[in-house]
C-alpha cells in the first residue's frame, strides 16, 4: 500500500476528553491523505476504547507495555510513522480549521528546500482565554542565520505547531523536559537552516494544570540542571550579557513593528 502523505503523531496519556477533541478536529480535515499514529502511555484502556469509536479514521494505535513518559512517548509515535511528513499533535491540542492540515502539508510541498515548517497558533488558557502566538519578522530572519537564537526564547512554540520531513533520524532528547522542544528545533535547523512559516493560526494549543510544562515552570533546580546539560550538549555560547541585549532588541523591534 502507498504510504500516506503525512503522519499525525499523537502521544496520548489519559485525558480522553482532550483526545476526543483532537480526533474530532482531525476527522474534519479536508486533507485526507494521512494516518493518525497514537502512542498510548495510559495505565488503562480508556484511550483504546475511545479510538474504537473512530473506526472510519486511518488510525495506527500502539499501547506501550510500560509507560515511556515524556518525551519518549512522542518519539515512539514518530518511530511508528510511515508518512512522508510528520505532524506532531499533542492530545490536548487541536486543529483550528478544516483546512489546517492541508496548509501544513503545503508548507513543505511548496518549499522543497525546507525540512521543517511551523505556524502561528492560538493558546487557549485555563480560563478559555485566547492568546495569539506569532513569530516576529526579525525573529524569523535571525533564525535562518542562527538557529541557536532559540536558546534565548522559544518563539516557534509547542511541537504541535510544527511539521517536518520523516526519516531524518532526529528525535526528542529523553534527558530533557523543559528545554526539550527548543533543543529539538535547534538540531533540526542546524541540519538544514531553511524552514517554512505561516502567520496563519492553524492550531489551538490547550493549556491545563496537568501539563508537564506547568509542573516544571517553578522547578528552579530542574531548569538549572537542564540548562547546563542543554548548553553543554549543543555548545551554545550565549552569556548573560548577550541575553539581556537580545531581550532589549526584541522589545524595541516589537514596538517598531506595531507602529
Amino acid at each position: 500500500m502507498k504510504n500516506p502523505k503525512v503522519s499525525i503523531c499523537i502521544p496520548a496519556y489519559k485525558q480522553v476528553d482532550y483526545l476526543k477533541r483532537c480526533l474530532d478536529s482531525i476527522k474534519n480535515q479536508t486533507h485526507t491523505d494521512y494516518e493518525a499514529v497514537i502512542s498510548d502511555d495510559s495505565p488503562n484502556d480508556d484511550i483504546k476504547n475511545l479510538i474504537a469509536q473512530y473506526s472510519d479514521l486511518p488510525i495506527v494505535y500502539h499501547k506501550n507495555p510500560e509507560a515511556l513518559g515524556s518525551p519518549e512517548n512522542w518519539n515512539q509515535a514518530m518511530r511508528l510513522a510511515s508518512g512522508e511528513y510528520i505532524k506532531i499533535m499533542h492530545h490536548d491540542d487541536w486543529f483550528a480549521s478544516s483546512s489546517s492540515l492541508q496548509q501544513y502539508v503545503e508548507l513543505l510541498d511548496k518549499h522543497p528546500e525546507a525540512i521543517f515548517g511551523f505556524s502561528a497558533c492560538n493558546d487557549i488558557g485555563t480560563l478559555n482565554q485566547t492568546i495569539p502566538h506569532h513569530s516576529a519578522n526579525f525573529q524569523l530572519k535571525r533564525l535562518r542565520k542562527e538557529p541557536d537564537i532559540l536558546a534565548l526564547g522559544n518563539f516557534i512554540g509547542a511541537p504541535s505547531v510544527t511539521i517536518f520531513r520523516n526519516h531524518l533520524n532526529i528525535f526528542f532528547d529523553k534527558q530533557l523536559i523543559w528545554f526539550v522542544d527548543i533543543e529539538f528545533y535547534i538540531r533540526l535547523l542546524r541540519k538544514q537552516p531553511d524552514f517554512a512559516y505561516t502567520s496563519k493560526e492553524l492550531v489551538y494549543i490547550g493549556r491545563n494544570e496537568n501539563q508537564i510544562s506547568n509542573q516544571c515552570k517553578n522547578n528552579k533546580d530542574l531548569k538549572k540542571k537542564e540548562k547546563k546539560y542543554f548548553f553543554s550538549k549543543l555548545d551554545i555560547k550565549y552569556g548573560i550579557f548577550y541575553a539581556k541585549c537580545y531581550k532589549i532588541m526584541r522589545s524595541l523591534r516589537k514596538k517598531v513593528e506595531n507602529v
